[in-house]
């Protein structure tokens, strides 16, 4: 019977690879690979840096925040392993099947650790439905698959192994300095590991607790872990990546010691539930020192961990970050919903039934810190899958188990068996096809368009080691930075770590040419991309990342099942407007270079992408009785038709234009004939050369 349960347990992890192999199957394309989220394109970039450059890894980049390069506060575990992968499949040519694969075995390992982490809290059983539950959790196989090159896969490894090191060592010793080790891989790995150390803490007092009650010997093993973890993070402790996990380890090791204290002192002394008593209270007056000192000797502390808590709670990225949003308006109805009420529901029974079972709290104190988190920002779903998988597990032993007394016979057994376990896999499987087709962000249309770019536009320098300062950067919003860096091969002002989010904010909201011609010059940006999604999708977190009021922006009016939406006349006034709906039309230093096949919307219909080219534009100035108008008809490379106009007043009877648009090809947008420049009197024409519009020269015309 054991080498049974261990051959399907085999199965479920082989299972779990390959289907997470065939959920992202879609991330192949044309030979290469399109990454699912967009973290995974930098994850990518570093690790081909660490490639070339192994061990080493990339700790500053100038192709991010351009012009003033941003340190990169990513810790380096994962991307170092994904290099060194890379390295022996062969390099950078095969770098990205190679790491695209590295997520799918991760997840797959994680389930092995479930079951014996399940098993190890119930038994064989229960072990074996949470390795199957996990393996076709949907939230953890977002995360796991083939193409999610991201650090939440060894996250999830890393803490599953923490949890079952956690559950041995109170038999082991050797378990505990695994538990200490891995605390501080977990450390190496992400940066909020601080969040998980939690669960160490909070379990070390419960556990300390429960041994005093049973007049257990001391428990060294929950002294020795946070022992080593602190050993190993010391030699990067002040790094800033590596701050918050190093005062979390610390904290760990302090209350550890001081509980073991405790714990010796008030052995046959004081009643068992003083322990933890003394160590919340005196957590709390740390807490308050903290607090009250927090411009003072404690104000790392304070900045780096308690200062920091709203955002792990998702209140300071709520409306801004889809991801990092609470889930605290989901439909209670929906799976989601019902996966969390009975997640609940089983955790109250585990509580009710084994409140004093050391194994069992630490599950307890896990799911707790997982649902907490979740509540607060719900990427960590992927995080909750876990304590899920483990909590139905639960039900479905306590349902076979009711099964089992009514004294069925084996046939009916299995057949009772395999019915319940149906029935709970049909929301996971229901989810499951439906990610399982869902293609990478990046469409079509981006791809073709940031190929253009990089093919089309001049190269920078720097790319593969970037220490030095690049010629230009690219103005796009803050979500398709990394994709514009890793694609194209440019530099970004802004990018998905928030860097220079307020500069592009700021100059696509922007009701002034000349306001967004400031921040442009200040970022030395040569081109700008906008989007038919910057416009319709995300303007409402764009307007509130600089305090502004989406309401202002758009008006939505309910439509039966559909919204529609109107756009006011301020957000037409906005660089973004001006630029995605019309072309740039009456603006003097921006020109359409590029659009990308797709169209959509209306009123009116625009292409899916767009890039402009930031040009110092030729001046034409002259005298005029009247206001003067230039025009010009332009054919986009889609063979779109528009006209080019803008116009102007003259002061004391002088005009001046600045005309971006020469009259031959302007990147992939030709002009058709030359400019007509006219008054109410006359007009005439005007053809101008590329090189008038990039060296800004001056063109008399007298009308």
């Amino acid at each position: 019977m054991r080498s049974q349960r261990r051959l399907w347990a085999v199965v479920i992890i082989i299972s779990a690879f390959l289907l997470r192999l065939y959920a992202g199957r879609l991330a192949l394309s044309d030979g290469s690979v399109l990454f699912y989220g967009p973290d995974s394109y930098y994850h990518m970039r570093r690790i081909i840096y660490t490639v070339n450059h192994f061990p080493a890894t990339l700790w500053f980049d100038s192709y991010v925040d351009y012009p003033k390069g941003l340190e990169i506060t990513w810790p380096p575990l994962f991307d170092i392993l994904g290099a060194a992968l890379a390295s022996l499949g062969g390099g950078t040519h095969s770098a990205e099947i190679i790491t695209s694969l590295l997520p799918p075995l991760l997840g797959a390992l994680t389930v092995g650790v479930i079951y014996l982490a399940a098993k190890e809290m119930f038994d064989a059983r229960t072990g074996l439905a949470s390795a199957f539950f996990l393996a076709i959790s949907s939230y953890a196989v977002a995360v796991n698959s083939f193409g999610y090159v991201d650090h939440h896969a060894l996250e999830m490894l890393l803490l599953s192994l923490i949890v079952l090191a956690l559950l041995r060592s109170t038999s082991d010793i050797r378990w505990s300095a695994a538990s200490g080790i891995l605390m501080a891989l977990l450390a190496y790995t992400w940066m909020g590991s601080a969040a998980y150390i939690l669960i160490v803490l909070l379990y070390t007092i419960a556990r300390m607790s429960l041994d005093l009650r049973d007049g257990r010997e001391p428990p060294k093993d929950l002294v020795i872990a946070p022992a080593i973890a602190s050993l190993l993070v010391l030699p990067l402790w002040s790094s800033h990546w590596m701050l918050p996990s190093a005062i979390a380890i610390s904290a760990l090791l302090g209350a550890s010691l001081f509980g073991y204290a405790i714990y010796i002192l008030s052995q046959k002394r004081l009643p068992w539930y003083s322990l933890p008593g003394i160590m919340i209270s005196a957590g709390l007056i740390v807490l308050l020192l903290v607090y009250t000192l927090r411009d003072g000797i404690t104000s790392v502390v304070y900045t780096t961990l308690v200062s920091r808590l709203p955002y792990i709670m998702g209140g300071e990225m709520a409306g801004l970050i889809e991801e990092a949003s609470p889930l605290l308006t989901m439909d209670l109805m929906s799976v989601l919903g019902l996966n969390i009420i009975v997640t609940v529901a089983v955790l109250a029974l585990v509580a009710r039934r084994h409140i004093y079972d050391r194994k069992k709290v630490l599950l307890i104190v896990w799911t707790l810190i997982a649902l907490l988190l979740t509540f607060g920002q719900k990427r960590f779903l992927y995080i909750l899958a876990m304590n899920m998988s483990i909590l139905f597990a639960v039900l479905f032993s306590e349902l076979c188990t009711l099964a089992e007394k009514r004294s069925l016979e084996r046939r009916q057994m299995m057949a009772f068996t395999l019915i319940i376990l149906v029935v709970m896999s049909i929301p996971s499987f229901w989810r499951l096809s439906r990610i399982s087709d869902d293609t990478p962000d990046i469409e079509g249309d981006w791809v073709d368009a940031l190929k253009w770019l990089k093919e089309n536009t001049p190269a920078t320098s720097f790319f593969d080691d970037p220490s030095g300062r690049p010629e230009y950067g690219i103005m796009s919003s803050w979500s398709y930075g990394n994709w514009i860096l890793y694609l194209a091969e440019r530099p970004v002002v802004a990018n998905n770590f928030q860097a220079g989010v307020d500069d592009s904010t700021r100059f696509f909201l922007s009701e002034s040419e000349s306001d967004g011609e400031r921040i442009l010059e200040r970022r030395n940006a040569r081109y700008v991309i906008t989007s038919w999604e910057m416009l319709y999708l995300t303007l409402p977190s764009t307007a509130r990342w600089i305090g502004e009021d989406p309401a202002s922006y758009m008006r939505y009016t309910a439509s039966g099942k559909y919204l529609s939406i109107e756009l006011t006349d301020r957000l037409r006034r906005t660089m973004l407007a001006r630029l995605q709906l019309y072309d740039g039309l009456n603006m003097s230093h921006l020109r359409l270079v590029y659009e990308s096949r797709t169209f959509k919307g209306n009123n009116p219909s625009s292409a899916s992408v767009k890039i402009f080219e930031h040009v110092p534009g030729a001046v034409v100035t002259g005298r005029s009785s009247g206001p003067v108008v230039a025009l010009l008809n332009l054919t986009t490379n889609q063979g779109r038709r528009f006209t080019y106009a803008i116009e102007t007043a003259p002061v004391s009877g002088v005009y001046t234009l600045r005309l971006p648009y020469s009259t031959g090809d302007n990147g992939a947008v030709r002009a058709e004939g030359a400019y007509i420049i006219m008054n109410p009197e006359i007009a005439k024409e005007l053809s101008i050369e590329e090189k008038d519009v990039l060296g800004g020269s001056t063109i008399q015309l007298d009308l």
